[in-house]
């Protein structure tokens, strides 16, 4: 696909062109703007596109709801930014103009959606207006009438995405997805007699978008969220199961609202600068391959685009990539906060088998378990990679294989990153390399690990269970009030004498410390004391950090995300 920023960059060759030639023809005037038309949304917001020109420009609109930041420009690439006033009433439209003359000057629509907010009910074969659970209409058809804060209530039952992305290729199958471009809600788990009034149940009323068609081929993102940040405006996806996506032919790109959404990254889910809150979400079975063009990454999801993603009772699991990095969910330069969330059984051949955070990601996980991933490289569990961060609260990481000398079979850093452990445990994950619990690696990685059991993985027999490459050796990590291999660190740092650790007989099958003598039992923190650690963090950490990943008060002294 060709871009219009590309004929940009053509009219500025162009121009350059002319000038040698002034001496020799007369001066010509060239005005070029980035688009012809801006979709906005029905809240206040500010908005922007390119324009370029070999001369001042002057610029107007035709309606008193867009105000324009400036009135002139001089010449050169430049921004026009404006802002939208909030719309109440239907949908509506203005000019903005830029003008070099009388004769020259180029006009953008700006097309702002109605500020009404519909409600739309659908179902996998609804043909109606979408007005009522006996009118149901399609997802897509929904889609196209909702604005800013619209609600669309989703049948039991598989859907199939019918409909080409934004800028997509209609020839091209694979690229019809489930799109959500405005800030909405969706909610699925409704049963097929629903009435107005109903409530969801997700596990019992399946709400399956699946992302493989009859012809054989899959959709390179089941879903695929471009809805862009507005303030106090967010994406709500409640009760669906989304799977049978395939991200591959990474080497193309989409264009939609600036950012360049790959075909061969999230085969279950894409998600480009949005604010996105998952509740009840399954993201499961969803897969990255070569099957067209350069392998993917992220098999389940990939966000990307400083997008902001809550997961909340949600899971990533058994997503395949078999070609490549990420297995589960890639963060790129966004944010992930989940709650009560899986992120297990997903495999990757290469990197990150589980969770991702690369480049300058943050990555904070409560109560959560990431466990059984498995890769051929860095990182089979959670991989932080170039100045990412990570928290972890009350989480489970077990299970994790890689295949790889390299390190890291929970938890890696790699160039510049950081992670705070606090009340989890990380068992039970092997590789044939070092540090099989956490590893580190390459530039300063820092560690802090509080009231947590990292012990009984199975690493290289001279690593152990928290180690670090050379590189990493002199920079020493923050350890109290935790067991790390046959160790016991006092809430001071040190290690504390007298004291020892046996995952074999101090860890139940179910993670949780057990047996006499058990220093995990009585040399941890209680809730009190890791209130007062939480007072540190921003935001700060109370609710998540007062009791177990099972929601049991820490009245005790006990490490580790389980205490009963």
């Amino acid at each position: 696909m060709k871009s219009i920023y590309s004929h940009l960059l053509i009219m500025m060759v162009l121009f350059g062109f002319s000038a040698c030639k002034k001496d020799k023809e007369s001066f010509e005037e060239k005005l070029m703007a980035g688009t012809e038309l801006m979709e906005v949304g029905s809240k206040t917001g500010k908005y922007q596109f390119d324009v370029l020109s070999n001369a001042n420009m002057m610029l107007e609109s035709d309606v008193a709801w867009i105000v324009l930041d400036t009135t002139e420009l001089e010449k050169g690439k430049r921004k026009v930014v404006f802002e939208v006033q909030a719309n109440e009433d239907d949908e509506r439209s203005g000019i903005i103009t830029v003008r070099i003359n009388n004769e020259l000057s180029k006009q953008v629509l700006v097309s702002q959606e109605s500020g009404k907010v519909p409600v739309f009910f659908v179902s996998p074969t609804g043909t109606g207006d979408g007005s009522s659970w006996e009118s149901p209409s399609t997802f897509h058809a929904a889609m196209e009438k909702a604005t800013t804060g619209s609600t669309i209530y989703m049948m039991e039952g598989t859907y199939m995405p019918a409909k080409t992305i934004r800028n997509g290729e209609s020839a091209e199958e694979s690229d019809k997805t489930f799109e959500i471009n405005k800030n909405i809600s969706v909610i699925g788990g409704f049963s097929k007699d629903a009435s107005i009034g109903a409530k969801p149940n997700a596990a019992m009323y399946k709400t399956i978008l699946d992302g493989r068609f009859a012809s054989g081929k899959q959709a390179f993102h089941t879903v695929t969220v471009t809805a862009a940040k507005e303030a106090g405006s967010q994406v709500y996806i409640e009760g669906l199961v989304i799977t049978g996506g395939n991200a591959t032919d990474r080497s193309t790109n989409i264009s939609i609202n600036g950012l360049n959404f790959s075909r061969g990254q999230g085969g279950g889910m894409a998600i480009g600068g949005s604010q996105v809150h998952l509740k009840n979400v399954e993201i499961i079975e969803n897969k990255a391959t070569a099957d067209k063009g350069t392998v993917g990454f992220a098999a389940g999801m990939y966000a990307f685009g400083s997008a902001n993603v809550i997961m909340e009772n949600s899971k990533v699991n058994n997503n395949t990539n078999v070609g490549n990095n990420g297995g589960g969910v890639w963060m790129h330069t966004s944010n992930l906060t989940a709650y009560h969330s899986q992120f297990n059984e997903n495999s990757a051949r290469g990197t990150a088998g589980g969770v991702h955070g690369y480049p300058n990601a943050k990555i904070i996980l409560y109560n959560s378990e990431v466990s059984q991933n498995s890769n051929t490289s860095y990182g089979a569990g959670l991989y932080l990679r170039e100045k990412s961060t990570g928290i972890l609260v009350n989480c489970l990481l077990v299970g994790n294989k890689s295949t790889s000398k390299n390190g890291g079979g929970a938890v890696m850093l790699y160039d510049d990153c950081k992670i705070d452990i606090i009340s989890s445990t990380i068992t039970g994950n092997e590789i044939p390399g070092p540090g099989a619990g956490v590893y580190r690696r390459s530039k300063v990685n820092n560690l802090t690990i509080i009231n947590s059991i990292i012990s009984g993985n199975k690493q290289d027999a001279n690593s152990t269970d928290v180690d670090a490459y050379t590189d990493n050796a002199g920079i020493i990590p923050v350890i109290k009030s935790s067991a790390i291999a046959g160790q016991v660190y006092s809430e001071g740092g040190s290690v504390a004498s007298g004291l020892s650790f046996n995952p074999a007989t101090m860890l139940s099958a179910q993670y949780l410390p057990i047996g006499a003598n058990n220093p995990a039992l009585t040399h941890g923190l209680n809730a009190s004391s890791l209130i007062t650690i939480g007072q540190t963090y921003s935001p700060v950490l109370e609710e998540q950090i007062k009791a177990d990943k099972n929601g049991n008060e820490r009245t005790d002294k006990i490490m580790g995300a389980l205490i009963k």
